[in-house]
């Protein structure tokens, strides 16, 4: 799995054992969310067979005949997660920013295509275990006062997105017959829960089509 970027968190807030903050800021500087892309299953199968043209005794000619096959394409994964002290984010949308297609690369930004990703603060609180995914911890008390039992932390990793890319690649490998490749950078788009912009970056996500069968 490819660890890939993550955006930074708020200035001053304590990330105790998550290392140093990452340099990209969003969210109004509240926002802090790492990626990870999972593209080890991001490819696809392409096999060629081949039979040659055969004569029989009566001199009938059955052309020579090329057949492609190809396996499901596998997916790429992706799960996000706040760091601590980050504010909770709702993904709406996502686009390709660089795509590199058998050596083809266009920096051109996709049209932005719809996500429905709600990624949960970065807090931990003693109900924590019982809430469910698209919920954050409550930072307030009933009076409006801040709770002294919700802590920065790690947020829950959510994951349950994913798109395909080895697909493109079947046509390509019945083209050159040979393997193909493509590695993609995603720009993923959103709201804090503050109703600040967000913007979460994937890079060099690796997709492959292995050619099998006949030469």
């Amino acid at each position: 799995m490819k660890r890939l970027s993550a955006l930074a968190l708020l200035a001053g807030l304590a990330l105790s054992a998550c290392g140093s903050a990452p340099g990209q800021i969003t969210g109004n500087n509240r926002v802090s969310v790492g990626v990870d892309a999972g593209d080890a299953t991001s490819f696809v199968t392409v096999t060629k067979a081949f039979t040659p043209e055969e004569v029989d005794e009566e001199g009938n000619v059955t052309p020579a005949k090329t057949v492609w096959t190809a396996g499901n394409p596998g997916p790429v994964t992706f799960t996000f997660m706040t760091r601590p002290g980050s504010d909770a984010v709702y993904i709406t949308g996502w686009r390709i920013t660089r795509y590199d297609f058998n050596g083809r690369v266009s920096t051109e930004v996709s049209n932005s295509d719809k996500a429905d990703i709600y990624v949960p603060s970065g807090w931990s609180c003693p109900e924590r275990a019982s809430l469910p995914n698209y919920q954050s911890c409550q930072m307030y008390t009933t009076d409006g006062r801040i709770r002294s039992d919700v802590q920065p932390a790690n947020g829950l990793p959510i994951g349950g997105f994913s798109l395909t890319f080895a697909d493109d690649l079947i046509e390509e490998v019945q083209r050159t017959n040979a393997g193909a490749y493509s590695v993609v950078d995603i720009e993923f788009t959103g709201k804090s829960s503050n109703g600040h912009p967000v913007v979460v970056k994937a890079s060099n996500i690796s997709n492959r089509a292995i050619k099998a069968g006949d030469e």
